[in-house]
This record gives structure tokens, sequence and C-alpha cells, in this order.
């Protein structure tokens, strides 16, 4: 009898613990893309691998250098975003004629 009142009890102390979950070292958190935008590029920083767009002055990250390449102010671009460990990264990126 004893034995059941303290399986018992361990069973409602260990239903009451919660534990958080635990991230990964260096793991990452990243949303699908979203939907496309198209707008004037107001800002190309190589050096910090971002744009600006003029529309929503939204600033944007590159994850990758060579996404940037051709790019200058002023040129309109097809955008998709994606959201990753908070800041807003492109997804792809594409000149569209004038």
């Amino acid at each position: 009898m004893r034995r059941k009142i303290v399986l018992s009890v361990l069973l409602v102390v260990g239903s009451c613990v919660y534990a958080a979950p635990v991230w990964a070292r260096g793991g990452s958190v990243v949303s699908p893309p979203q939907t496309t935008m198209v707008g004037t590029l107001l800002v190309v920083d190589l050096s910090g691998s971002r744009i600006v767009l003029a529309e929503r002055n939204l600033e944007v990250f590159a994850t990758n250098p060579h996404q940037l390449d051709g790019l200058v102010a002023g040129q309109k671009v097809q955008l998709r975003v994606q959201i990753q460990d908070g800041r807003q990264v492109i997804y792809s990126i594409a000149p569209l004629p004038k």
C-alpha cells in the first residue's frame, strides 16, 4: 500500500513539473518566405550586406553578399523576404526592367 501512495505522489509531482525545451547551440529560427513585393532601392550597402526599399523604408539583409551584385540605388526589384533570427533577410531578389 505504501508503494502505491509513493508512486501516486511521484506521478502527481512529476506531472506538475514543466521542463522548457532547450535550443541546440547555433540553432536558428527561420520563418517561411513571405509574399513577393516590388520596390525601388533607396540604399545598397555592400559592406553591411543590406538594402533599404524606398516605399516602406524596409531594411533587408543579404545572407550571401553575391545577392547584391549588380544592384544600384534607384533600381526597381522584385523581392521575397523571410525572418531569420529576428531580422528580415533576402530569400530571393531579381532586378526588374525599367
